[in-house]
């Protein structure tokens, strides 16, 4: 009756407004424009642009690669500044190497900026990129694919039956697709590696199946 009754009197009932708020929480962006200068002898500038939504920078440094991560190698610097003065340093015999990262209240950025100064040869050895890629292979979303990886190629060559080894190799070859989400330099040999191991089962399948044909017939 109510409602009937507003509606032959002409009158407009608002509705409630509703204000939502979405917070975003993510990760910041990494620095940028990370650059090194020699200052003195045995000291340097290191200068960047704060990463976007970044609350600090971290500067981590080492003398044998890249650290690799926020809590690998030397602490150098961490604030909200943009650049840090480093000394003490014996420029004509190593080679320093830095990274920085980005970090605010939902945690540490997934890329880095990096630089390095020094010798042009001697004896550090930056082993940043093989140790980049074994926590690739093994650590956060590629790490599911990459154990099924290797346990598909355990088991092919573990299981003889041609019928197994496809499966397998399907596996490796799912499993490649869904990497390309992560990394393509990845999902490539998975999925380059599944097809020969697929072709390979067919293979061993039809070489099974002409095996058990000859031995009926004897």
């Amino acid at each position: 009756m109510m409602l009937l009754a507003l509606c032959v009197s002409g009158s407009v009932v608002a509705a409630p407004s509703m204000n939502v708020t979405i917070s975003l929480t993510t990760t910041p962006q990494p620095p940028t424009d990370f650059q090194i200068a020699q200052a003195g002898v045995g000291s340097i500038n290191i200068t960047w642009t704060k990463g976007t939504g970044a609350n600090i920078t971290i500067v981590r440094g080492s003398t044998v690669g890249y650290p690799y991560s926020i809590f690998d190698g030397n602490a150098i610097y961490s604030g909200n500044g943009t650049w840090v003065e480093v000394g003490s340093l014996d420029l004509a015999t190593y080679t320093y190497y830095y990274r920085a990262w980005s970090q605010n209240n939902y945690g540490t950025s997934a890329g880095y900026d990096q630089d390095s100064i020094g010798a042009s040869s001697g004896s550090s050895v930056d082993m940043s990129a093989l140790i980049d890629y074994l926590s690739d292979f093994l650590e956060g979303p590629m790490g599911i694919n990459s154990i099924v990886f290797i346990l598909g190629l355990v088991g092919f060559a573990i299981w003889k039956k041609g019928w197994i080894r496809i499966i397998l190799s399907l596996c490796v070859i799912t499993w490649g697709i869904f990497a390309l989400e992560y990394d393509i330099k990845i999902a490539a040999p998975l999925m380059g590696v599944g097809v020969v191991l697929f072709f390979m089962g067919i293979l061993r399948m039809i070489q099974q199946r002409r095996a058990e044909a000859a031995e009926a017939e004897e």
